[in-house]
């Protein structure tokens, strides 16, 4: 079985025509959460939308304060204020945080830093120009994205959502199916006694419904009419299937057997070790991604080749990298590039235990590296890493 470089691997998948619709579709955005964008979402007003006040005290004239030194308080203005005075010269109007300023105020003297005395205000310690104010569009300017193509929309996002009365949002809606191989499997959905249960899949189906709906299809036997037969009634319901398990060259993988029979094996494997034996398929002008068995590979293979088909059928790049610092020393002892897990913490990069089925190395990483062969990875060096989604 070839092997080729990683970087081919992405230009195939990058140029492959992939006969999927791009299924999606609007949603109120509290049922949109944890699913992705599949567009850019623009602000409709500047937050905030015009100056306010950033504490409770008096807004001034710079210049006038300057001039005057103290100033005559004309009013008080509060959040639900709706109609804006001018502020006009040697006045001053108290505001409380949240408040509009008046016209022309260029400065909010606190009132912690003030005195009044009749109808007049004198201010004590020092005062600055420009300070204590939320200038319009500090937050955010009308017409800025605010939630990017191929993002996830999270809790975080509501806030500004409703913010800007924007209420449905379109996300992607894509239809998957996802398989394990191997007599040696017991679905999860119906544990059989004495048999190893399909543990990845369901992992891979929290991701996927991150981009639409999963259909879990069991576990296929070692056995090509077992294994086409599953990939068939997937192609049937599904834009993408996923298969786990029987990717390799052994006596009883039999998927690219089966993609084979049914379309075309894209590639069948790359030169870096714990994804080597992931590869892509078509059939039907429908993506298969041809998964390995063990967790770590499967995963990591998933954000390799199934993230970059996602890309191409959503036409936008789904990988988001980081540079970190590593934390201490990494040779790359093996024969051929490989992976490597990171959890990373603010700047810093710790690698992981190095295992194709470390459940608990995976638990704790939130990216992954490709690191090549032979080479020590120095203490303080950057490193480029993926992000697990």
């Amino acid at each position: 079985m070839a092997l080729i470089p990683v970087e081919e691997a992405r230009k195939i998948i990058s140029n492959t025509n992939f006969e999927v619709k791009r299924r999606e579709k609007y949603v109120e955005i509290f049922q949109a959460l944890g699913k992705i964008a599949v567009e850019d979402i623009l602000a409709v007003k500047s937050m905030p939308e015009r100056s306010l006040s950033a504490m409770d005290g008096y807004a001034i004239k710079y210049d006038d304060y300057l001039k005057y030194g103290k100033l005559r308080v004309v009013g008080k203005l509060y959040p639900s204020t709706s109609n804006i005075p001018e502020l006009k010269e040697g006045e001053t109007y108290y505001v409380t945080t949240g408040s509009p300023l008046p016209l022309y105020a260029d400065s909010v003297v606190p009132v912690e830093n003030s005195r009044l005395e009749g109808e007049y205000v004198i201010f004590k310690g020092e005062v600055k120009k420009g300070k204590n104010i939320r200038e319009e569009g500090e937050d955010i300017n009308i017409g800025q994205i605010i939630i990017q193509k191929g993002t996830e929309i999270t809790p975080y996002y509501l806030g500004i959502l409703i913010q800007q009365k924007i209420f449905h949002v379109k996300v992607s809606d894509l239809k998957f199916t996802v398989f394990a191989n191997g007599d040696e499997i017991t679905s999860f959905e119906n544990p059989q006694k004495n048999k190893i249960i399909d543990s990845i899949s369901p992992i891979l189906i929290k991701i996927l419904e991150k981009f639409g709906s999963v259909k879990y299809m069991g576990v296929a036997k070692d056995d090509l009419n077992d294994v086409t037969e599953k990939i068939e009634k997937s192609l049937e319901i599904s834009d993408v299937i996923i298969s786990v398990g029987g990717s390799s060259v052994g006596e009883k993988d039999y998927v690219k057997k089966a993609v084979n029979k049914l379309g075309e094996v894209l590639f069948d494997g790359v030169s870096v070790n714990t994804i080597k034996r992931g590869s892509v398929g078509r059939i039907q002008g429908k993506p298969i991604l041809i998964l390995p068995g063990q967790v770590v590979s499967a995963i990591t293979a998933f954000h390799e080749f199934g993230l970059s088909v996602l890309s191409n059928i959503l036409g936008t790049n789904l990988k988001k990298f980081i540079k970190s610092t590593l934390v201490e020393d990494i040779y790359v002892n093996h024969s051929m590039d490989s992976v490597y897990l990171f959890n990373v913490k603010g700047n810093s990069a710790f690698p992981l235990r190095w295992g194709v089925g470390l459940y608990s190395e995976l638990a704790k990483a939130n990216g992954f590296a490709i690191l090549k062969r032979g080479l020590t990875y120095k203490k303080g060096e950057e490193v480029e890493l993926q992000q697990l989604i």
